[in-house]
């Protein structure tokens, strides 16, 4: 294990033991409102007895993994079709762009008319949240690819197709699971807000109900949950990328 993953560890420990201690001390303190900050033994139970049901927890993380795992295909098909192509490669970056820099919210009414709402809309929502990534970060690996290598596939009577997967898929790979790191944050989030507009169930539902009821311990109970749910993709997809790119490396070597 690398000293930099020690330390980060050793972070989140601090955090895990440190929060509670800064909770309690802020609602000691009458600085915040009781309703704001509640007791964390009421937090702890709506964990349990709500935000804990598989029928709300795991169906938004299997929408936000189906919609991330659809954003990372659909990014990784565009960025190696401008590569391929290079004349569509203007209109592909406008497309990324605007799907990028187009807020969420302000997409969601349209997200739920195309695709309904609820679940599709979920699973949607976190697609286009992790399609940017895998577009960029793969389209950036394939025009770095050295000619010297196309040639030499060329020159031994491959096509495209050789090309693709001798040379480009490999390329690609490692910095398609850098975008999967990179999106699995933003992946729960998304689905959390898909399902927080539209949707009768999963987390977000549960999220939307529970703040108009001003219940307040299960909406802090649902935030840490995704918190957690988000770091803990993040270092699985962290582990996988450094196990690509060694396997990789040592493939190459």
């Amino acid at each position: 294990m690398s000293r930099a993953r020690v330390h980060r560890l050793l972070g989140y420990g601090v955090v895990l033991v440190g929060l509670p201690v800064v909770w309690v001390l802020v609602r000691l303190s009458g600085a915040v409102p009781a309703l704001l900050v509640p007791d964390p033994a009421k937090v702890a139970d709506s964990l349990v007895a709500k935000v804990a049901d598989p029928s709300a927890l795991a169906l938004t993380v299997a929408r936000a993994v189906a919609g991330i795992g659809l954003g990372l295909v659909f990014g990784t098909a565009l960025a190696i079709a401008a590569h391929l192509l290079p004349m569509v490669e203007p209109l592909t970056r406008v497309a990324g762009m605007i799907m990028r820099c187009v807020p969420v919210l302000a997409l969601s009414p349209l997200i739920a008319t195309f695709f309904g709402y609820g679940g599709p809309a979920a699973v949607a929502t976190a697609a286009i949240m992790s399609f940017f990534p895998s577009f960029a970060l793969v389209g950036a690996a394939l025009w770095r690819i050295p000619p010297a290598l196309v040639d030499v596939v060329r020159v031994t009577g491959g096509g495209r197709g050789r090309l693709l997967w001798y040379v480009s898929l490999p390329v690609a790979l490692p910095e398609l699971v850098q975008a999967a790191k990179l999106t699995s944050c933003v992946g729960v989030l998304a689905a959390l807000t898909a399902e927080f507009l539209t949707a009768n169930d999963g987390l977000g539902a549960l999220l939307a109900r529970s703040q108009g009821l001003l219940d307040t311990p299960t909406v802090w109970a649902i935030l840490l949950t995704s918190l957690a749910s988000s770091l803990l993709a993040y270092e699985v997809m962290d582990l996988a990328e450094r196990r690509t790119r060694s396997l990789l490396s040592l493939h190459k070597n």
